[in-house]
């Protein structure tokens, strides 16, 4: 092999191959001084004492003299160089040279993968918060996913560990089944497969980072490959209960008088949602968000990680005006409510059967939703509405990660430029009964408190950038289904009246680059009314391990 001073001497040793191979091509765990191979929820080996000492030494003084580049998206938010490929340092040099002659037929020989010679090669920094959620790398000619670790003296209290998801039935990522530590001078590889979905866990440390070099081995396809199709299970759809409710007993009076009224109704009709402050009444507010922390609540984690992680709330197990605030969003009389807000067709009528589904969401540290093509996915719903049972959640849903989905999240690794750079953030206006509403200039303005939604007035979104969007207009035009989002939020802030997070929900359409259409600001007690095509994609940001707590989202959807 050439550049043979790169490699530790075991790497070259015949019977260490010998070794790796057997137990590679076996069906169980493996453990020695310099080798570690594991079978399960997939493949994965780890060499010990990969590189000589002073090499990986000398490498890493070459590689603090370059740029690393801040890469932020839904799915991750850590730091990167370039290809080391156009890398001119003696070492870097050595180390691709040594990859691209020697290893890609060492792993080619003793793993019996077929690859075609190119390998891409990056270094990777995650500092506190910085994270890679899930993913099972399987884009395009990908073979072997490997990483060669940089950091010393690394330990799990650190975070950044390499997390390993098994999966369900269906193939669809479930939970976290083994966690690998970094360990300095060790080289993780893993064929990539169908099921390797993995993860690189939040860093927690205040004072280092977790430094690596990164990349695939690339080869053709297998004959056989295909995804198994990703399911969306069937949703718990409610018709509205006929049982009417007392809106003044819940929402504040200024928002049921008909020119309030009529004035949502020409803002959703204009820009295709609202932000109602001050949406119930503050006493009831109160009432709900202290039952929101009952003990008696009973709390299931939902995914599949590669789609959302968070909690939802099982209906029966809820506080009696929990559950009476849920049958007010279930009852004719809201739904009429909307019909006044929206102009939607929300009231049953001979050929008309509007429906719904609700979801109480509880929000922590490790919580998330990811962007997916929804295009995607194989919906298996039946079209009759059906009673719900246990809970809020409908079931999992399961989308399809296929080619399309990596290169929308995915493949932007490579881009250069970070995905928070765009020119302008949409905020969500939102009305003021105490002093907004109603009293418009001019009938074509939101009216907007900067110092609530954004720290500057150009931040905010004109109404011709809505509806007029042409990233919007071709998601609705692939698929004619809309939907209205109504959400409500609480405990969004900490005993210092100081909101948990900067961040907001996103309405995004994934097939844009740039493609946040609105983005709803985390604030008690405001009604959030967004119409959109199914198409749009809800997001909401990962939080890392400073949020405080938990909050919860209250979240409707109604269909025509």
């Amino acid at each position: 092999m050439a550049d043979q001073k790169l490699f530790s001497e075991h790497i070259y040793d015949i019977k260490f191959q010998e070794e790796f191979k057997k137990h590679w091509h076996s069906q169980g765990d493996f453990k020695s001084a310099n080798l570690e191979i594991i079978s399960k929820p997939f493949k994965v080996c780890k060499i010990s004492n990969f590189l000589r000492d002073e090499i990986l030494e000398n490498l890493k003084s070459e590689l603090e003299r370059h740029d690393y580049i801040r890469k932020v998206l839904d799915l991750y938010q850590f730091e990167k160089t370039e290809d080391l490929h156009h890398f001119t340092d003696k070492y870097i040099q050595m180390l691709n040279r040594s990859f691209w002659k020697d290893l890609i037929s060492w792993m080619s020989r003793n793993t019996n993968i077929e690859l075609n010679g190119k390998v891409l090669m990056s270094s990777a920094r995650y500092r506190n918060t910085d994270r890679l959620l899930c993913h099972d790398d399987n884009m395009i000619d990908r073979r072997i996913a490997y990483i060669l670790y940089l950091t010393d003296d690394w330990s799990e209290e650190d975070g950044g560990a390499l997390d390993l998801f098994d999966t369900d039935e269906e193939g669809s990522p479930r939970k976290v089944v083994k966690s690998l530590i970094p360990e300095y001078n060790s080289l993780v590889f893993f064929e990539v497969v169908e099921n390797s979905y993995h993860q690189v866990a939040e860093v927690l440390a205040h004072d280092k980072c977790r430094w690596s070099i990164n990349g695939w081995f690339h080869g053709p396809l297998k004959k056989d490959f295909r995804k198994s199709p990703r399911h969306e299970p069937a949703k718990t759809f409610l018709e509205p209960s006929s049982t009417k409710v007392n809106l003044h007993s819940w929402v504040s009076n200024d928002y049921l008088e008909p020119s309030i009224m009529d004035q949502i109704q020409e803002d959703v009709e204009i820009s295709s949602y609202t932000f109602l402050k001050n949406f119930l009444k503050e006493s009831v507010y109160q009432q709900i968000a202290n039952d929101l922390t009952s003990q008696d609540i009973s709390w299931r984690m939902i995914g599949p990680p590669d789609i959302r992680h968070y909690e939802i709330a099982d209906e029966q197990t809820l506080p009696k005006l929990l559950r009476d605030f849920c049958d007010l969003f279930k009852s004719i009389s809201f739904f009429q409510l909307l019909k006044k807000y929206t102009g939607l067709d929300l009231v049953p009528e001979k050929t008309k059967r509007p429906k719904m589904t609700l979801e109480l969401q509880r929000w922590s540290s490790g919580c998330y939703t990811l962007l997916y093509d929804k295009s995607l996915l194989k919906d298996t719903s039946d079209e009759s509405t059906r009673a719900l049972t246990s809970d809020f959640s409908t079931s999992e849903v399961n989308p399809d990660t296929n080619k399309t989905r990596r290169e929308l999240k995915r493949e932007r690794t490579d881009d250069a430029s970070p995905a928070n750079s765009s020119d302008k953030r949409k905020i969500a206006r939102y009305h003021n009964r105490q002093s907004d509403v109603g009293m418009r200039s001019n009938k074509h303005e939101h009216s907007v408190n900067v110092d609530e939604t954004s720290s500057s007035s150009d931040e905010m979104l004109s109404h011709s950038d809505t509806l007029d969007n042409d990233n919007e207009d071709d998601s609705v035009s692939e698929n004619g289904e809309f939907l209205l989002d109504v959400i409500i939020q609480f405990h969004t802030q900490d005993a210092k009246g100081t909101p948990k997070t900067e961040d907001t929900i996103d309405f995004v359409d994934p097939d844009a680059q740039e493609g946040i259409l609105i983005q709803i600001p985390m604030q008690d007690n405001h009604l959030c009314l967004v119409y959109r095509s199914v198409m749009i994609c809800r997001l909401h940001k990962y939080l890392n391990h400073f949020y405080d707590g938990y909050s919860y989202t209250f979240l409707c959807t109604y269909y025509e």
